[in-house]
């Protein structure tokens, strides 16, 4: 699907033109107002922010922007990373704002989604895990045991996707 633009090509010339033509028509001068905003900022300048040092001046202006693209940077990364495999199993999800919702399993093979069965293997221990099996391929993909039930593993799922995106973002 092609997104499409606010306005075409030609409109915004045609709007540039129009806006060109407003100004040279004002029945005031232009120059004076942008005189007088240059002297404003001249004046307050002198008045509050002359006694710092150039570079505090540069980078209280530069900071804001700085952080807004950081922000905005960290959103798109976390909003882009959907998919992974962890345990030997294909994990897809999506975002609603900074929670993992929809956290489903595949097989790494086929793609197929998987389902997951709690079992207990007696050997003079009990131990518990949860199989995730393949229909298609008819196999156990993978086992993780020590899981007591299925929204504990969904939790160690998704501390395991929150800390990919901290690795992630030390990175940067």
């Amino acid at each position: 699907m092609k997104n499409k633009k606010f306005l075409s090509y030609e409109a915004k010339i045609i709007l540039g033109v129009i806006i060109l033509i407003t100004i040279v028509l004002l029945p005031f001068s232009i120059s004076d107002y942008f005189f007088s905003v240059e002297n404003s900022l001249k004046n307050f300048y002198t008045k509050y922010l002359e006694k710092y040092p150039l570079w505090i001046d540069i980078l209280v202006l530069v900071s804001p922007v700085l952080i807004y693209t950081l922000i905005v940077e960290i959103r798109k990364n976390r909003s882009d990373y959907k998919e992974d495999i962890i345990y030997n199993v294909k994990w897809k999800w999506e975002w609603s704002g900074d929670k993992i919702v929809n956290l489903q399993c595949f097989c790494p093979i086929c793609d197929e989604e998987l389902y997951y069965d709690n079992l207990y293997n007696d050997n003079n221990l009990k131990l518990q895990k949860l199989d995730f099996i393949c229909d298609r391929c008819n196999k156990v993909v993978t086992s993780i045991p020590y899981s007591n039930n299925v929204l504990r593993s969904s939790l160690n799922i998704k501390k395991e996707i929150e800390r990919v995106i901290r690795k992630k973002m030390m990175k940067i």
